[in-house]
C-alpha cells in the first residue's frame, strides 16, 4: 500500500531511552575519549623532546656558513650552434651511418 504523503520518509519517530542505556553511551564515550587522551599525551611526550632535540642540534650544527661570493656577476661565456636533426642523431647514437639519412 503506497503513501500519497510525500513527507512520509522524512518523519520519524521519538522512542524513550532507558537510564541504563544511556549510562553505557555515555561510559563508551568517556572511555573512548580517556583513551584518546591518553594515546595523544603519550605521542606529544615522545615525539616532542625528539623534535625539540633535533631542532637544537640544527640550530648548532647543521647551518653551513655560506660561501664568499666575488662582487660582481658571474658569466659564462660558450660557443653555440645548432644542430641539424643529422648531426643531432650523430651525437646521440654511436653507432650512426653518415651516409644514413632523416626522413
Amino acid at each position: 500500500m503506497s503513501s500519497t504523503d510525500p513527507f512520509d520518509r522524512m518523519r520519524f519517530t521519538v522512542r524513550r531511552v532507558s537510564w541504563w542505556q544511556v549510562a553505557i553511551v555515555v561510559a563508551v564515550a568517556l572511555a573512548v575519549g580517556t583513551a584518546l587522551a591518553l594515546v595523544a599525551a603519550s605521542v606529544f611526550l615522545v615525539v616532542f623532546p625528539v623534535v625539540a632535540i633535533a631542532g637544537l642540534a640544527y640550530r648548532l650544527f647543521g647551518r653551513r656558513p655560506a660561501a664568499r661570493r666575488e662582487d660582481g656577476p658571474n658569466v659564462i661565456e660558450a660557443e653555440y650552434r645548432v644542430l641539424s636533426p643529422e648531426e643531432a642523431a650523430r651525437e646521440a647514437d654511436p653507432r650512426w651511418s653518415p651516409d644514413r639519412r632523416l626522413r
